[in-house]
């Protein structure tokens, strides 16, 4: 069978009507994993819905009405490993349920453990337990709101976290890929056992659906289960859009009772991982701070002394990068000065040789890195979904190659500070997480 979509990454497979199925078919590893998606649009009305409902999902079925009788169909399945999580690129939440099993060909009796897990996975996305009709166990749901609550709530513990979260919001300024995840604590409420399910028909029934599957199967067996199974009018894939600027040089100062400043700049790229222009933006930021021999690090952290971290990292989704520092109060302008010198020299194309090779070097370390991880693999191709493209694996690696000292320079010349936000104390001597 001829499959209309071969990528680079050794993908196959296609989306089409709201469906997509993916398989990387290989025999580098012993498992077979398997990953589904629900694919919708950040709002501040569905956030904690869909953050709350895969754990309600994972909580029980019709067939396995409890967590233990769940652990003892895995057992069957030879000890498989399951996860329901939620996750967001962009504007987009992406509820998921995940299952990593042991290939049949590998155990005693050749069993189909695909066939085994694809039917697993369909209990548990089209029959989560509703012990009352069109809705779903009262105590589970009220179980899970509040462990939601609490991972909310815990969030600004996380400095690091909180303070690029509130960088991100800013640059926001109201649009969707400013939302979290997870929603807010207060939007848990109002949502009860029945609307709750309604939410979930609606997920299910017209949301967009993506099964990826890394392992040494043949990729007839996903593609007829998903094109039987899930084969129902849905919503279309909505784009994702590049960062339009609302700010320039923007500054933010928040006081909380933190014991370390966090500084976090935020800068609009003009290109996303679909951009011709990418690789060469990726070497500015590999360059800049992505790693431990990056400008940033060597002299922000290094010889000024003045960070406990430092470094540069890309959305490639949303054409944003951000830098992140880690600083005394009292360091704040020294940092912000420092920074701004950094990019000034990328700017003027003081890039050694050393720097290139270094960079190059550690971005291929990394990107064959992920052709061991079967969940960066699933990542990697969801994010190529999501996006429309990209180069990934052994083309990116030659493109970085192929990036010279006047492709940064030229990059530079695009990237504008939009937003700085600085998380500092205000005074009180305690730690937020204290």
């Amino acid at each position: 069978m001829k499959h209309p979509i071969q990528t680079e990454t050794g993908f196959v497979g296609n989306f089409q009507n709201g469906v997509g199925w993916y398989v990387y078919p290989t025999q580098r590893f012993k498992t077979i994993s398997l990953q589904a998606f629900w694919v919708n649009d950040l709002t501040s009305s569905t956030a904690a819905k869909g953050a709350l409902l895969p754990h309600i999902l994972k909580r029980g079925t019709m067939r396995w009405p409890d967590s233990m009788a769940i652990e003892k169909q895995l057992e069957t399945l030879y000890g498989a490993t399951f996860r329901a999580d939620v996750g967001k690129i962009a504007d987009k939440q992406l509820i998921s349920v995940s299952l990593d099993v042991i290939h049949g060909q590998y155990l005693p009796g050749t069993p189909d453990t695909l066939e085994a897990s694809l039917a697993f996975l369909e209990e548990i996305l089209n029959h989560p337990l509703t012990p009352a009709k069109n809705q779903f166990d009262q105590k589970f749901v009220a179980q899970e709101k509040e462990l939601l609550r609490r991972q909310i709530r815990g969030l600004i513990n996380d400095k690091n976290q909180y303070a690029m979260h509130r960088l991100i919001e800013t640059m926001a300024d109201g649009r969707a890929f400013g939302l979290r995840k997870l929603g807010q604590a207060e939007d848990l409420e109002s949502i009860g056992p029945t609307d709750l399910y309604q939410y979930y028909q609606n997920v299910r029934d017209q949301s967009p659906f993506v099964l990826l599957v890394v392992g040494d199967i043949k990729p007839e067996t996903v593609e007829a289960y998903v094109t039987h199974g899930w084969a129902r009018t849905r919503h279309a894939l909505g784009s994702i859009e590049s960062y339009t600027p609302r700010h320039e040089n923007f500054e933010v100062v928040e006081k909380k009772p933190v014991r370390q400043g966090k500084v976090n700049f935020g800068y609009a790229t003009g290109h996303t991982l679909v951009s011709p222009e990418y690789p060469a933006l990726m070497m500015y930021v590999g360059v800049l701070g992505g790693f431990p021999h990056s400008k940033l690090f060597v002299n922000v952290r290094e010889k000024a002394s003045l960070a406990y971290y430092a470094y540069a990292r890309l959305d490639a989704a949303l054409s944003l990068m951000v830098i992140g520092a880690g600083i005394e109060f009292r360091d704040y302008h020294d940092t912000t000065r420092i920074v701004a010198e950094q990019l000034e020299a990328m700017a003027d194309g003081e890039i050694s040789d050393q720097e290139l090779h270094y960079t190059l070097e550690a971005f291929g370390n990394d990107i064959l890195s992920e052709e061991d991880s079967p969940s960066q693999l699933i990542g990697r191709q969801m994010e190529k979904v999501l996006l429309g493209g990209g180069l990934t694996g052994d083309q990116l690696i030659k493109a970085l190659s192929e990036v010279t000292v006047a492709d940064i320079q030229r990059m530079a010349t695009g990237i504008h500070l939009d937003t700085t936000f600085f998380l500092t104390t205000d005074g009180s001597g305690r730690d937020i997480d204290g």
